[in-house]
C-alpha cells in the first residue's frame, strides 16, 4: 500500500508542475518531454502496483483462513512455536524500522514538491554563491562551479566545436547596429557579445534583467542579471552584463528594469579581466516577467 501511495504522490507532483508551469524553474523546456512523459510511466506504475498490493493482500486473507483450520497442529508445538515467534518478532521489528526510514526518505521529496512554494532565483543566491568567474575559482570540478556573466557553453563540450558554435552564433548579429537581447536569444546574445565584444564595441544593446549591486563597483555601475538555465536547475547561473550610467545612481536589488545603450569593455578588478560594460543612454522599469529565466535553446 505504501508503494502505491509514494507512486501516486510523484505523479502528482510531476502533474502539477506541468499544469502550473512550474517545470520551467527546474529544467529547460526544450527537455519537458522527459518530464511529461513520467507522468504516464508512474501512473501506469501505479495502477500495476495496486492491482500487486490487491492480489497480495487477497492471498494473505485465503492464507489465514486456511490456517484457522488447523489450530489443532499449532497447540502441539506450542513451546516450540513460541520461541521462534519471539525470534522473528525482533527480526520483524528491524525490518520495519528500515522499512519506516526507508519509505520516509522517499516521501520526503515527493510531499515537499507538492507542499512547498517554488521559488524564484534572485540576488540572494547570487551573494550565497558568490560572484566570481568560474575560471578564478579554486575546484577543477566543472560540475560543481556556477557561471557569472557569461554563459559559457565551452563547459558542456569540446574546445573547438565551442569555437565553431559561438563563430556561427555571431553571424545572426553582425551588421546589425542595434541588438535586442530577447528572452529566446538572451543566452546565445550574451555568449557572442562576451568572445567578441571588441567586435560589437560601439553598437546599441537592449537588454532587460534585474539589478545586482555587485563588489567593487563604482557609484554609477550595478549588473543587470537574469538566471539562465542551459540543461536543468544544476547548470544555472545569474547571466547578463554590467551597465554604466551617466551619473551616480543608487537601485536597490532586484528590481527589473529594460536598458538600452552602447557597448564598450571595461576593467573589473574581480575578474582581473575586461568585460562588456553597457553605458545606458535611456532605462525604464518593468514589471517581473511571468517566466524570470531565460534557457538555451539552441546549440548550433
Amino acid at each position: 500500500m505504501y508503494r502505491v501511495i509514494i507512486l501516486l504522490l510523484f505523479t502528482n507532483l510531476f502533474f502539477m508542475l506541468h499544469s502550473t508551469g512550474d517545470i520551467s524553474k527546474y529544467i529547460n523546456m526544450k527537455y519537458s518531454f522527459l518530464s511529461y512523459s513520467m507522468i504516464y510511466v508512474l501512473f501506469f506504475l501505479t495502477i500495476a502496483e495496486g492491482i500487486r498490493w490487491y492480489l497480495s493482500d487477497k492471498k494473505k486473507g485465503e492464507v489465514h483462513n486456511d490456517c484457522n483450520c488447523h489450530t489443532e497442529c499449532e497447540h502441539e508445538h506450542d513451546e516450540h512455536e513460541h520461541n521462534h515467534q519471539h525470534g522473528k518478532k525482533k527480526i520483524s521489528k528491524g525490518k520495519k524500522i528500515r522499512k519506516f526510514l526507508s519509505y520516509t526518505f522517499v516521501v520526503l521529496p515527493a510531499l515537499s514538491g507538492v507542499l512547498l512554494p517554488v521559488a524564484t532565483l534572485d540576488s540572494k543566491l547570487v551573494d550565497a554563491k558568490g560572484f566570481q568567474f568560474p575560471s578564478l575559482e579554486d575546484s577543477n570540478d566543472q560540475y560543481g562551479m556556477h557561471q557569472v556573466l557569461n554563459p559559457d557553453m565551452s563547459q558542456f563540450m569540446g574546445k573547438d566545436d565551442f569555437l565553431n558554435l559561438v563563430t556561427k552564433e555571431a553571424k545572426s548579429y553582425r551588421g546589425k547596429s542595434h541588438i535586442k537581447l530577447t528572452d529566446e536569444d538572451y543566452l546565445k546574445g550574451l555568449e557572442v557579445m562576451y568572445n567578441f565584444s571588441g567586435d560589437f564595441t560601439g553598437n546599441t544593446i537592449t537588454m532587460k534583467g534585474f539589478s545586482y549591486n555587485g563588489p567593487e563597483l563604482t557609484g554609477n555601475q550595478l549588473f543587470l542579471l537574469r538566471f539562465g538555465i542551459i540543461h536543468c536547475i544544476a547548470d544555472s547561473g545569474a547571466f547578463g552584463m554590467m551597465i554604466q550610467f551617466p551619473n551616480n545612481i543608487h537601485i536597490p536589488n532586484d528590481q527589473w528594469y529594460q536598458v538600452t545603450g552602447t557597448l564598450d569593455t571595461a576593467y573589473y578588478p574581480p575578474f582581473k579581466t575586461r568585460i562588456p560594460v553597457l553605458k545606458v543612454t535611456s532605462y525604464k522599469t518593468i514589471s517581473k516577467p511571468t517566466d524570470p529565466y531565460v534557457y538555451r535553446n539552441s546549440f548550433n
